[in-house]
C-alpha cells in the first residue's frame, strides 16, 4: 500500500514537472518572435561553438531587427488607419467576416493541442534530415511553425466533424503537419538562391510557408505577361523613377506623395494627411535598417552553422538558416508598391466572392508585394500586378473557408461562439485550403 502511493506520488510529482515545463515554453511562445528567437540564436550559438557572450550579442541583434520590424508595421497600420476608416463604412452589411490578421490565426494554432507537441518532433526532424543530405534548410524561426501545426489543427477538426475517433484524427493532422514541414525544406532549399540574390540575404532561406502561393501566383501572373504584346514591354523600375523624376522618383518621396493622394481621397483634414504621409515615407526609410540590423546579428550565426555542418558533411555541403519571409522586407521595389497597393486592395475587397474587408491584410500589404517583387525582378507594374491577383485570392480564400476557421477558433478557445465568422491571412495556404476541400468533400462544414 506504502509502495503504490509512493508511486502515485511520484507520478504527480513528474506529472507537475511536467505542467511547469510546458507552462513555460508555452509563455515564451506566446512572447512572440522577437523574444524567444534571441533565446534560440543564443542557444544555437553556443552549439556552432561560438562564445557566450558573442553569441547573446547575435541573438539579441536579431531580436532587435525582428522586434523594429513589427515595430515598423505597427506604425504602417497606425499611420494608415484613418484610411481603413474610412473605407471600411463603404460596405455596409455586405462583409459578414471579421478579419483578424495573420497576428489573430497564429495565436489561434498556438492555442492548440497540436503545438507543444509538433515542436520538438519537428525541430529533431530538421537536424536528421539535415544529417540524411535531404536539406540544407535549418529552420530557427519557431514561432513561426504555426504555419504547420495550423494544418494540423484545422485537418484534426475535420476528421472528428467527420466520425473519426480523437487519438486518430490527431495522429493523422500530426503527421498531415510535418508532411507540410518536410515540404517546405525543400521549397526553401529549391528558392533559396534566388531568395538569397534578389534580397541581399546571405545564408539564408525563406520558411514561411505562405510565401510559396504567393510566388507561385507572382511566377504565374509574371509568365503571362510576358505572352501579351505591348504589357511585356513595359519596365517600370526605381532607376527609371530616380533618372526620370529626380527626387521626386526617390522611395522616400513618392511613397509621401503616395499618402497625400490617398488623403484627398479619404477626406482627411491637413494634419491627418501629413500624418499618414509622414509615416508612410518613414516606414520605407526605417525597414531597410531594421532589416540590416537583423542581419547583423543572422551572418555571424549562419556563417558557424554552415562550418559546423561543413566538419560532420564535408566541405562541399551549404546550410542555410530558415527565416521568417520578414528579413525580405527591406525590399525597397516592396515597400513602395504595399503604398500604392493601400487603394487596389481596397477596390479588390468590393469584387465578387469577398465578404471580409481587410482591415489587419492592409497593413500586411508589405508581405504581398516584397513576395511578389521576386520573381517581377523589381519591375513595379508587374509587382503591383501580382500583388492585386494575391489580394483576390487570399481575400476570396479567407471568405471560403472562414466558417472553418471559427470552428477551430471556438475549439481551441480563441473565441468564445461562432456567432461571428472570423478569418485572417495565413488560413488561405495550401494545405489548409486543400483541407477545406475535404471537409466540402466529406460534408462536415
Amino acid at each position: 500500500m506504502q509502495k503504490l502511493e509512493n508511486n502515485n506520488h511520484k507520478h504527480k510529482r513528474k506529472g507537475k514537472i511536467m505542467s511547469i515545463i510546458v507552462n513555460i515554453i508555452q509563455s515564451i511562445m506566446d512572447a512572440g518572435a522577437a523574444i524567444f528567437l534571441p533565446i534560440i540564436i543564443t542557444i544555437l550559438g553556443l552549439v556552432f561553438g561560438i562564445k557566450f557572450f558573442d553569441s547573446l550579442r547575435n541573438g539579441l541583434r536579431i531580436g532587435a531587427g525582428f522586434m523594429g520590424i513589427m515595430l515598423v508595421l505597427d506604425l504602417l497600420m497606425g499611420g494608415i488607419q484613418p484610411v481603413v476608416d474610412y473605407y471600411s463604412t463603404y460596405g455596409g452589411s455586405g462583409f459578414t467576416i471579421v478579419d483578424i490578421g495573420w497576428q489573430g490565426i497564429g495565436s489561434i494554432a498556438w492555442s492548440t493541442s497540436h503545438a507543444i507537441v509538433f515542436v520538438p518532433i519537428a525541430l529533431v526532424l530538421n537536424y536528421v534530415l539535415i544529417r540524411l543530405r535531404f536539406t540544407k534548410t535549418m529552420d530557427v524561426d519557431i514561432w513561426d511553425y504555426f504555419h504547420f501545426f495550423l494544418g494540423s489543427a484545422v485537418l484534426y477538426h475535420v476528421l472528428l466533424l467527420a466520425g473519426v475517433n480523437n487519438t486518430t484524427a490527431y495522429i493523422i493532422g500530426l503527421v498531415a503537419g510535418l508532411v507540410t514541414f518536410v515540404v517546405t525544406l525543400k521549397l526553401a532549399d529549391k528558392t533559396a538562391k534566388r531568395w538569397q540574390e534578389h534580397y541581399n540575404l546571405p545564408g539564408t532561406s525563406c520558411m514561411n510557408f505562405d510565401v510559396y502561393y504567393m510566388w507561385l501566383i507572382s511566377w504565374v501572373v509574371c509568365k503571362i505577361v510576358e505572352k501579351i504584346p505591348g504589357l511585356n514591354k513595359i519596365d517600370i523600375n526605381l532607376k527609371w523613377l530616380n533618372e526620370k523624376f529626380g527626387a521626386l522618383g526617390e522611395t522616400s518621396v513618392t511613397t509621401f506623395v503616395i499618402g497625400l493622394l490617398l488623403s484627398v481621397l479619404t477626406r482627411q483634414g491637413i494634419v491627418t494627411a501629413l500624418t499618414i504621409a509622414v509615416t508612410l515615407s518613414a516606414t520605407i526609410v526605417i525597414m531597410p535598417k531594421m532589416v540590416a540590423l537583423l542581419m547583423e546579428g543572422l551572418v555571424p550565426v549562419s556563417n558557424a552553422a554552415r562550418r559546423f555542418f561543413q566538419k560532420k558533411l564535408g566541405d562541399e555541403y551549404e546550410i542555410y538558416i530558415g527565416m521568417d519571409q520578414s528579413i525580405s522586407l527591406g525590399d525597397p521595389v516592396g515597400i513602395e508598391c504595399s503604398a500604392i497597393m493601400i487603394p487596389i486592395c481596397i477596390l479588390v475587397a468590393f469584387l465578387p466572392g469577398v465578404k471580409m474587408f481587410p482591415l489587419a491584410a492592409i497593413g500586411a500589404l508589405i508581405y504581398y508585394t516584397c513576395a511578389a517583387s521576386m520573381y517581377s525582378k523589381g519591375d513595379i507594374f508587374r509587382t503591383i500586378l501580382c500583388s492585386t491577383f494575391i489580394c483576390y485570392y487570399c481575400f476570396t480564400m479567407d471568405t471560403w473557408l472562414a466558417p472553418l476557421v471559427t470552428q477551430v477558433g471556438v475549439s481551441a478557445g480563441y473565441i468564445a461562439n461562432a456567432s461571428t465568422l472570423i478569418s485572417g491571412a495565413e488560413i488561405e495556404e495550401f494545405d489548409t485550403v486543400l483541407i477545406g476541400l475535404l471537409g466540402k468533400i466529406l460534408k462536415v462544414w
